[in-house]
């Protein structure tokens, strides 16, 4: 039995890099507009340029996925909707997205546009996957932190339903959990939720250790190692194991690179493409020669993923985050400019290689004139400088692959040549007119009927008439065009003349036709258009301006990680306690008498095996705890509510709600937390299109914010005693703390508290009633004293100086002293008046 091939997903950040895709044998290519993808920096496409693009691949068999995949404030709801109108307009696949709102609405209103649910939305565990289902998705690309067993009881779950999976195999990999991290965002303002991350992940760290103070702060911390990159993972390269991952049930398999150039696409789709096509075949064999390839195309070092059971420590690439190449072997000494080298690969260096040598201290490339000096496994190479032994040498660049590619790119429709038979009837009327009907057959075998008219008109044969054969052989000189003719009926072509002209204008006309007739049929019917405009018209113009009250009665909830620090939050008067769950929590009788006022937090990241862990946990203490969830997800909060029928869900940061049709969409829940990223402009617009569905809203008001959750071990990295916690360093001396889980994953806090200790006036007059302190892993004194501090904002008329010493109060008690976060800029990178 021939095994499943899944499809090929190739990148296509510009027309050319589209090209590239289609000519180096993708199934699908996914690309972005100029605004709302999740890569602004690409080139990406304008409006004529997609409509271009799509024609373009479908003539050749392709489909075209677009990317819509950033958070959408309010203020852009109506335009991203008639984004996405002229996207279904012009035949698109199906369309990527991450916020939940949009894909609600898109659902909704546009029902024949497919939906894919990006990597950005984060699914990694079956009731998320469900909620993407359930709410329109077509197909769900997974977290890149699964493995195959969890791949699969996803896929056994949405059995039954539309909806297929997809994985990426190939590209960069991010350093923690996509859609949650908020790291570039808070650091510099480029926010990965919207297409602008700045790659931090990228850049030196130092370890440093320190004793927490009583507000949980590290105090005077100790550098532990010399600086490195900490947080940089090498790229993922699934090509060797290949035919065991196309026995996972997934429809597709992505590269990843809309950043990268026409030639990497070219190199890396052709690669993958002759790998599928002799898993298909059975003769596959992973080829050396072809890992040169991608590891030139671009490389930080390789890694088969956690897809394939790789440790964190083997994803993760710590020594340097830059292209490295493809390995060859390491110098074992130097004399008079040249290096002896051991080699470590079977690719031997020829003349026209780009080498790069790299020590400890420096690296310098060069190009190799001639073929090296072999003698067994060592080649002896010339050296730009005088390198240590020990020190790597990769080749960068080679002349064979630059020159295959280059032909690749310049003959792009090589291999579709001719992959479109047209048969066809031609008239030559009493008038000197040529007409006919014809119909093409597609890569997919569908037929597709056209008619034609010639422009040109035919004279009376003064000598010789025109013959059939010479309108046959005319006709069928098709090279290079995407399409041949498999039989061509001709009438009443006697008595008449054409000049060679007219006959070429027939076939372009023939030839434009069958192409016309191929890309009508893959876009909607006009009619099915003009309700879909009609049904966004009428919902758009649903829309009205309702600002909320202004509140009196304001809500402290506290979140904590341990059950002195819910203790200490209760007693110091918070009006809601959420206790943080982990496989090791203690005892929690004893919170069983204020069961009113607390409730557990689910973890943002919780795995299968984890979430089974903590519904045993909740059943075997269903009689000591009330059924209140904070989640971060409406999937899970769609799971714990049938699993607990009657609790109160509500939701936190990580999900981000940043318009009102994400909000709407958590209608079931007791409230749901506005992201830590929209500015106070965006905050209002959320707020103005309330409705009595609508849950209420939450804003975290105080805390560390989260900026990743990671699976990898990063306190393995070190020993840390019991009394001693983790940072982590920048290159400008700015430190972030560091937790980690029972299970090893990390999470990395930002360097500066959150906290809106001068905004609260603002947000009450806006009519926010919830204010959440996240005082997780701060200690029971930070808890207390941070509730009372804020109980006291919250709750009383307080004057100018009691509010100033309050003020410097919360400054003392913060971590690094205190941000805004988002409220300054917003998620349009837009400063307000506040900033």
């Amino acid at each position: 039995m021939n095994p499943h091939i899944p499809l090929l997903l190739a990148p296509a950040g510009s027309p050319d890099a589209l090209k590239a895709a289609c000519a180096a044998g993708a199934d699908a290519v996914y690309l972005g507009g100029r605004q709302f993808g999740a890569r602004q920096f690409a080139a990406n496409f304008s409006d004529d340029e997609l409509e271009d693009a799509i024609r373009y691949a479908h003539l050749r068999g392709i489909q075209v996925f677009v990317t819509v995949n950033t958070l959408i404030t309010e203020s852009e709801i109506p335009h991203v909707l008639k984004y996405l109108v002229f996207l279904y307009r012009i035949g698109v696949d199906a369309v990527l997205v991450q916020d939940i709102g949009l894909l609600s609405l898109a659902h909704r209103l546009i029902p024949g546009l497919h939906l894919h649910a990006s990597t950005q939305m984060g699914v990694h565990n079956v009731p998320g996957a469900l909620f993407a289902a359930k709410n329109g998705c077509k197909r769900i690309v997974l977290a890149r932190e699964l493995s195959g067993e969890e791949i699969k009881t996803i896929s056994d779950a949405c059995s039954g339903r539309d909806v297929d999976l997809e994985i990426f195999a190939h590209g960069a990999l991010c350093y923690g959990y996509s859609g949650r991290c908020l790291f570039s965002s808070l650091l510099g303002g480029r926010s990965g939720n919207r297409g602008m991350c700045a790659q931090p992940c990228r850049k030196q760290y130092q370890f440093l250790i320190g004793k927490p103070d009583k507000w949980g702060r590290i105090d005077e911390a100790d550098p532990f190692q010399n600086s490195r990159y900490l947080l940089s993972t090498k790229d993922l390269a699934l090509y060797p194991v290949l035919d065991n991952i196309v026995n996972l049930p997934v429809a597709a398999l992505k590269i990843e690179g809309r950043m990268r150039s026409p030639e990497y696409v070219g190199i890396v789709t052709s690669t993958y493409r002759k790998a599928l096509d002799a898993i298909q075949n059975g003769t596959f064999v992973p080829q050396p020669e072809d890992f040169a390839d991608l590891s030139i195309a671009f490389s930080r070092g390789f890694t088969s993923g956690y897809v394939s059971g790789s440790t964190c420590s083997e994803v993760m690439g710590r020594d340097y985050p830059g292209n490295r190449g493809y390995f060859i072997g390491t110098v074992l000494s130097y004399w008079k400019g040249k290096v002896q080298v051991h080699l470590n690969s079977e690719i031997i260096p020829r003349t026209g290689d780009g080498l790069v040598i790299r020590d400890r201290e420096r690296e310098e490339g060069l190009v190799l004139r001639e073929n090296p000096d072999i003698n067994g496994t060592v080649v002896e190479l010339p050296s730009p400088f005088k390198a240590y032994k020990g020190a790597q040498v990769f080749i960068t660049n080679r002349k064979e692959l630059e020159k295959r590619i280059v032909n690749l790119l310049s003959h792009p429709d090589e291999r579709f040549s001719g992959s479109y038979p047209i048969s066809c009837s031609i008239v030559f009327s009493p008038e000197g007119q040529i007409f006919g009907t014809g119909e093409v057959r597609d890569q997919a075998s569908h037929t597709h009927q056209f008619t034609f008219t010639s422009a040109e008109q035919v004279e009376a044969a003064k000598t010789r008439s025109l013959t059939q054969d010479q309108i046959r052989e005319q006709l069928n000189k098709t090279g290079g065009t995407l399409f041949s003719f498999s039989g061509i009926s001709i009438s009443g072509e006697e008595g008449w003349f054409a000049p060679v002209r007219v006959l070429n204008a027939l076939r372009r006309e023939i030839l434009n036709a069958a192409q016309e007739a191929i890309l009508q049929s893959l876009i909607p019917h006009p009619d099915t258009i003009s309700l879909v405009q009609k049904s966004n018209q009428d919902y758009l113009g649903t829309i009205r301006t309702n600002f909320p009250k202004q509140v009196t009665d304001s809500w402290l909830i506290v979140i904590v990680s341990s059950k002195s620090e819910a203790v200490a939050a209760i007693q110091a008067g918070a009006d809601q306690v959420y206790l943080l769950w982990n496989p090791l929590l203690e005892n929690i009788d004893g919170l069983s008498e204020k069961s009113d006022r607390w409730g557990i937090m689910v973890p943002g990241v919780i795995r299968q095996n984890e979430l089974e862990a903590f519904v045993h946990f909740i059943t075997n203490n269903q009689y000591s705890i009330t059924h209140r969830f904070l989640v971060d997800s409406v999937g899970m909060g769609e799971y714990l509510s049938e699993k607990f029928p009657g609790s109160l869900i509500s939701s936190y940061y990580g999900l981000p709600i940043a318009n009102s049709a994400a909000r709407y969409l958590c209608k079931e829940f007791e409230f749901c937390t506005l992201s830590p990223e929209l500015s106070e402009q965006e905050i209002r617009d959320v707020l103005a299109q309330q409705n009595q569905s609508s849950p209420d809203v939450a804003i975290c008001c105080q805390g560390l914010i989260e900026a990743i959750v990671s699976e990898d071990h990063l306190c393995a990295c070190t020993t840390v005693n019991k009394d001693r916690s983790l940072v982590i360093r920048d290159e400008k001396k700015y430190t972030f703390p560091v937790i980690c889980e029972h299970s090893g994953r990390t999470h990395i806090m930002n360097s500066s508290e959150h906290s809106l200790i001068d905004e609260v006036t603002t947000l009450q007059n806006l009519g926010i009633r919830r204010y959440i302190l996240d005082a997780r892993n701060r200690g029971e004194h930070y808890a207390e004293n941070m509730t009372r501090l804020w109980k006291k904002v919250l709750q009383s008329n307080l004057h100018d100086k009691e509010k100033a010493k309050i003020r410097e109060q919360i400054v003392r008690m913060s971590y690094g002293g205190i941000t805004r976060s988002g409220y300054r800029r917003g998620l349009s990178g837009m400063k307000t008046n506040n900033g």
